[in-house]
């Protein structure tokens, strides 16, 4: 069922209403709309606050996070969140210039002992802060009232390896190896076979010493096969290459998440906090039957804990991406021919619209505006059939720029 997102007089967000519920509301004039996607109204008077609570998974990724907000039993809000991964590039591109200046400037000498916060104790780099950043401002963005966020942490639980006893309903059935020790075999073996050494394959973990023959269920009786190979092993018809892997320790400390500290230590001032294992995911997943993506993971997070089966769909999926609304830029990296230094985005002919806006072009067409052209034209996403650009006298303005950009599917 679509859900018509609510924020009070006072802008503080309510829970979601139907879109029955929400037209009577517009056209009895108690409700305007303000945001397009996702569609959100803003109630004219000062309603009370029935708020139930709202708990939301986030499977973090370096590239790609997942999240699922759900409450009485329903997903509200479900999507990705794109990171922006040009942070580190654009850092490089600055140091570059200032080489270059420094170069011109003869008199500037370089300076290296003055970089008193990239010496700091604890200081993230700042493409990881500005990926866990990304994390919080989209919690604390999404128009519902959030109550408790439940998190993935690394992939295993690494004392928990030589003791794999399977207790209580958080694990599979006893006639399987643990999941926690078979991502962590995976894992050390860098996702590859190591008797073929193919990687983009399913892969299994395999006894080395088999437990009809006493072998026992820990990391290092345990190696990473495909699935043709594990089965050629255990026919006879091929013998063991490898022996093991180790370097084990040093793989999981390159693996653990960068940033879960200044991660956790944020969201905790505000909302219930609560940490997951990436294993305890995987097999509440399958347990519950669904396809492993970014937002089925985040659901199985968000229910891990009560167990709860809530049925999966995207009727509110909305893919999240950032878009910078202003630059320190002035100029182009490298002078035109014949123009020298060429300004980096014009404006003054815009009619006052700026990167980001959201137009109606002719009345017809709802488009974003991707960039602005020297002679002051908008250009917008390329839809065959639409306008690719247009002069801004052909639009009226909707809504005003965010750097929190929404989709919908």
């Amino acid at each position: 069922m679509m859900k018509v997102y609510v924020i009070n007089k006072n802008g503080n967000p309510l829970m979601p209403c139907k879109p029955a519920k929400a037209r009577k509301l517009l056209r009895d004039g108690k409700a305007l709309p303000v945001k397009r996607v996702p569609f959100t109204i803003q109630l004219s008077w000062d309603c009370e606050k029935n708020l139930q609570p709202i708990t939301i998974g986030i499977d973090k990724g370096s590239k790609i996070t997942g999240y699922s907000a759900i409450a009485n039993g329903e997903i509200l809000m479900s999507g990705y969140i794109i990171h922006r991964t040009e942070v580190t590039k654009n850092l490089e591109t600055r140091a570059a210039n200032r080489r270059q200046r420094r170069g011109r400037l003869w008199y500037r000498p370089p300076r290296f002992n003055n970089r008193a916060s990239s010496k700091r104790s604890g200081r993230l780099p700042p493409s990881i802060k500005a990926n866990a950043d990304e994390v919080i401002r989209i919690v604390n963005k999404l128009p519902l009232p959030i109550t408790s966020v439940i998190i993935e942490d690394v992939l295993i639980d690494i004392a928990r390896l030589n003791d794999p006893k399977l207790k209580g309903s958080a694990y599979q059935k006893s006639n399987r190896l643990h999941e926690n020790l078979r991502i962590a075999t995976l894992m050390r073996d860098d996702f590859r076979c190591q008797q073929c050494r193919v990687k983009n394959t399913r892969l299994e973990a395999h006894h080395i010493k088999l437990t009809s023959e006493g072998g026992k269920d820990t990391i290092n009786n345990l190696i990473t096969l495909c699935s043709k190979c594990h089965s050629k092993v255990h026919s006879g018809k091929i013998q063991l290459k490898a022996k093991g892997v180790s370097g084990f320790k040093d793989k999981i400390a390159q693996r653990t998440m960068q940033g879960k500290h200044y991660l956790e230590t944020n969201l905790s001032k505000k909302y219930d906090f609560e940490r997951v294992y990436g294993y305890q995911t995987a097999e509440f997943r399958k347990e519950i039957g669904l396809q492993k993506d970014h937002d089925s993971d985040a659901l199985a997070i968000a229910t891990l804990g009560t167990g709860e089966l809530i049925s999966f769909h995207r009727d509110n999926f909305y893919p999240i991406n950032f878009r910078p609304v202003q630059t320190r830029r002035r100029y182009h990296d490298l002078p035109a021919s014949g123009r020298g230094r060429v300004k980096y985005q014009i404006n003054e002919s815009s009619g006052g619209f700026k990167k980001g806006d959201i137009v109606l072009v002719k009345d017809r067409y709802v488009k974003q505006v991707n960039s602005i052209y020297s002679t002051g034209a908008l250009a917008f996403k390329r839809v065959k059939g639409e306008p690719s650009n247009s002069m801004p006298k052909n639009c009226r303005l909707l809504e005003r720029q965010s750097s929190i950009v929404f989709d919908s599917i």
